[in-house]
């Protein structure tokens, strides 16, 4: 298959490159256009010609792309030509004021990917065909690392922002009670210091390497099924997560088998001080969330659904 994709890089997380080289493992060729930087480039209308005039040329089969990533007005007309699948890695909470365009484009879609469980019927009561993707990790960028310099070594880490109170709530008590190293923007404005603002795969991996546990806190911790692709990410790296419930969580994991997980700041307190305590249980759940992340939640079985999905839809009969 011939796959299209239009999303941004992503710097941080890079995504649609993992996307990229999945589908290319499974043997489909593909063409990814970077939108809103031929937009930069060329300005909106040029850049528009030039994506229809790529993706044509390039004979796509397959459009996938993230949000809004690429024009809606375009969308419309590519739909008619081709499959089309949107992704989306964010909740409604999180969408914010973006909601309704989100909605907006998810319709155009043939299948619109959400990575919670909890909203898809709230899509689908909006007209959008969605259904659950769980995320996944990449296994060159997240592999675990042996020795890592003392800059990534703590008994805590988390990575991410002070995005809820309730985040920058518990960040201050474990910082108050362990070592704890924080990685990501925005910190300061709590009294916080962060290593670094930024973090990328090759750092990822040496936090992971050097933290005796990675902390995980969702942006909203009500939402079945939802939670960041950092809990992947971590897995895949050989980190041990210790991360805030979300609804049904033990169906995708055993507690204390690939993860550990808490529903409150004092027993999230608790479990570290567990943790700390008990080397080699610690250090065997995170061989068995390693397993487990790069056994069966990878990017090239999230492309395999996503292709095997799209030739379901297309081949079902209409009613």
């Amino acid at each position: 298959m011939r796959i299209g994709i239009i999303a941004k890089s992503k710097r941080h997380t890079r995504i649609y490159y993992y996307f990229k080289k999945a589908f290319e493992k499974q043997g489909h060729k593909t063409l990814w256009i970077k939108y809103s930087k031929l937009k930069s480039y060329l300005g909106a209308k040029l850049a528009t010609a030039a994506t229809e005039k790529l993706l044509f040329g390039f004979k796509t089969q397959l459009l996938f792309f993230h949000g809004r990533d690429v024009p809606y007005d375009l969308l419309v007309r590519l739909k008619d030509r081709m499959p089309v699948v949107m992704y989306y890695d964010d909740c409604i909470k999180g969408s914010g004021d973006r909601l309704e365009e989100v909605i907006r484009f998810g319709r155009q879609a043939d299948v619109m990917y959400l990575t919670n469980r909890g909203e898809v019927s709230t899509y689908r009561e909006r007209g959008v065909n969605a259904r659950f993707i769980t995320g996944g990790c990449d296994p060159d960028a997240h592999r675990r690392v042996k020795a890592v310099g003392k800059i990534y070594q703590s008994e805590v880490a988390f990575i991410g922002k002070p995005n809820t109170a309730g985040r920058v709530e518990l960040i201050r008590e474990i910082n108050r009670r362990f070592d704890l190293k924080l990685w990501g923007d925005g910190w300061e404005q709590f009294g916080l210091k962060a290593v670094a603002r930024h973090v990328y795969a090759s750092g990822y991996r040496k936090i992971c390497a050097g933290a005796k546990i990675v902390l995980g806190w969702n942006i909203d911790p009500t939402v079945d099924l939802y939670f960041s692709n950092r809990t992947w990410y971590t897995l895949g790296c050989g980190g041990f997560l210790l991360t805030l419930y979300c609804p049904s969580l033990e169906e995708l994991f055993v507690r204390g088998g690939e993860l550990d997980w808490f529903e409150s700041s004092e027993e999230c307190c608790r479990k570290i001080q567990y943790y700390l305590d008990h080397d080699e249980q610690r250090l065997k759940i995170a061989d068995t969330g390693y397993r487990l992340a790069h056994g069966k939640y990878s990017y090239e079985k999230m492309a395999a659904k996503i292709v095997n999905d799209i030739s379901r839809e297309l081949q079902a009969p209409a009613l």
